[in-house]
């Protein structure tokens, strides 16, 4: 009964906050307007059919969030809502409504652990967002490998919430591949990495409606690693906007920061990302990219990677560019016998191959190296 005490208490808080909760000019909403939103509804759950299919390794423990509330509470209370901060106004829906959720444990000691995600929602969705969380708890000295498939056709509208919780000495590689033209998509994810962890992050979106997400990684103990790498391809009147923000909070943390665009047609990504180094974090190492190809004259990026240093003894660095296809390595190619169409898709895949050849995962690779092909082959 606590849990569910605890449940509608924080649904309460959530609701009541959601009220009265204003967006404060903050620069990460800058270039997307969401006002059009607060027409439709987050309360209300028009899936019939849980979106998610799941495989794992046999030593994983799942449980949905519900069954987490009734018969794990003293874990509900210590991930459930504690790892995600109260940024937004869609953090807020998703705790007080979410609608489909499961928590996953990768047990202590473990190795080569495997969760293999598709979420595939089967209902057009025109007024109605769906509210999904996922709970990861990656335990001591463990080591694993999270592929979340989001491959989808449909007209859907999605808010969902993922956290993250590594413990000491673990490694993960986390894999998101998003594939959802008609979507509108909010997803808020969140990080805490603890002593000797490395977050090895993919996110590879391929198209959207409008998509937005915002990313939140602290580096909480001393030897903990952030490696983000990023790919957007956006055509059409495509909208993907992606803040990153990234805080190391103890001495000897490391991140890693890699987001490359390619935009067609009048396609508009955002690019904000935000990486602290506060006081004590002496010995710390911290860099940012963001390189951006435009392959229409009436696409845009907005671009802006920060650092705020609050220590001198750190090695950062940070940069942006943007431009269009090499002019200059097309003709070169040209002169040796390639053809146009065959030039412009080896340099679009070369602009993307540093980034997506990290993961290390065979049947992601495979996956996502497929869709990065078909959107290529298909992009004027």
């Amino acid at each position: 009964m606590v849990g569910l005490k605890n449940k509608l208490e924080l649904k309460n808080n959530s609701i009541n906050k959601i009220n009265t909760f204003k967006f404060l000019n903050k620069e990460q909403w800058k270039y997307t307007n969401f006002n059009y939103l607060a027409g439709f509804n987050f309360n209300k759950n028009n899936i019939s059919k849980n979106p998610f299919f799941i495989k794992k390794s046999d030593s994983i423990e799942i449980l949905s969030l519900r069954d987490l509330i009734k018969e794990k509470k003293e874990l509900y209370l210590k991930f459930f809502n504690k790892i995600i901060p109260q940024e937004n106004k869609f953090i807020l829906y998703n705790t007080a409504y979410f609608h489909n959720g499961y928590y996953f444990e990768i047990k202590k000691n473990s190795n080569n652990e495997y969760i293999f995600i598709d979420n595939n929602i089967e209902t057009n969705s025109k007024d109605n967002f769906t509210n999904d969380r996922l709970i990861f708890n990656f335990n001591k000295n463990s080591k694993s490998t999270v592929f979340l498939n989001e491959k989808n056709i449909k007209n859907i509208k999605n808010n969902s919430v993922y956290e993250l919780y590594l413990d000491d000495n673990s490694t993960v590689d986390f894999i998101i591949h998003s594939n959802q033209p008609n979507a509108t998509k909010i997803l808020n994810l969140s990080a805490n990495i603890n002593k000797n962890s490395t977050l090895n992050f993919y996110t590879i979106n391929i198209s959207g409606e409008l998509i937005k997400n915002n990313y939140y990684i602290s580096l909480n103990r001393k030897n903990s690693t952030c490696n983000f790498n990023g790919v957007g391809l956006l055509d059409g009147k495509n909208h993907i906007d992606n803040y990153v923000e990234i805080n190391h909070n103890k001495k000897h943390t490391i991140s890693n920061l890699n987001y490359n665009n390619i935009l067609s047609d009048f396609s508009k990504a955002i690019f904000y990302a935000k990486t602290t180094i506060n006081k004590k974090c002496n010995q710390s190492e911290a860099s940012q990219s963001n390189k951006n190809m435009l392959l229409s004259k009436s696409a845009s990026i907005q671009s802006n990677p920060q650092l705020i240093i609050n220590n001198d003894d750190v090695q950062c660095s940070h940069g942006s560019t943007t431009g269009e296809i090499d002019a200059d390595a097309l003709f070169y190619m040209q002169s040796r016998g390639i053809k146009l169409e065959q030039a412009k898709k080896i340099l679009l895949n070369s602009f993307l191959s540093n980034l997506v050849d990290e993961i290390k995962d065979e049947k992601a690779l495979k996956t996502i190296t497929e869709q990065i092909n078909s959107w290529i082959k298909n992009v004027d």
